[in-house]
């Protein structure tokens, strides 16, 4: 990796290589092709102009996308009013709340995850069933589906208006940038 990444021409080859799954991580906070896609051109020319601070060239990756997620909190931050969707994967990640080393990063992800399962109990009875099944006990749409005997179609629509619910009672509770800043 070190060799590739000495010239302008390698690091193009980078960007080619990285450039769907920041445009995809980016999209997962805005929701909007257009957007993620300039905030994956603003990921790669802050990294092609801190390539020189990257002291273990093994982990690229990894920085790559810690520059991503600055990004988009940047973003947001600016943004104050825009709203983040919350899909699928940023509900399983705050459910799980991965370990961290970082005691203080722990703590933070652990009072976040308290305050979004705080507002998962503000849903309606039948929405909080969903989010908790899904998210808390990781049972899959067709576990939920005979375990609720409703078909999966369904089941999806519901899961989406009980993620638009818990979207706004999370909205509604200032959560927004900290949710930003978790993820």
């Amino acid at each position: 990796m070190k060799e590739t990444l000495k010239n302008l021409d390698n690091f193009e080859q980078i960007v080619v290589q990285y450039q769907r799954d920041i445009i995809n991580f980016h999209y997962r906070f805005t929701g909007n092709r257009f957007e993620a896609e300039d905030l994956a051109q603003e990921t790669f020319i802050k990294a092609y102009k801190k390539l020189h601070t990257l002291k273990e060239h093994d982990k690229f990756k990894s920085w790559l996308f810690h520059i991503a997620r600055n990004t988009a909190v940047d973003f947001f931050r600016k943004n104050k009013n825009r709203a983040i969707p919350v899909d699928h994967e940023i509900l399983a990640s705050l459910a799980s709340m991965s370990d961290s080393p970082n005691y203080e990063k722990l703590v933070e992800q652990n009072n976040i995850s308290k305050q979004i399962k705080n507002c998962v109990n503000l849903l309606k009875e039948e929405e909080k069933l969903l989010i908790k099944l899904l998210y808390y006990h990781d049972f899959s749409y067709a576990q939920i589906s005979k375990m609720l005997n409703i078909n999966q179609n369904t089941l999806k629509s519901r899961l989406r208006r009980a993620r638009m619910s818990l979207f706004d009672i999370i909205k509604s509770k200032g959560l927004m940038e900290e949710l930003a800043l978790s993820i």
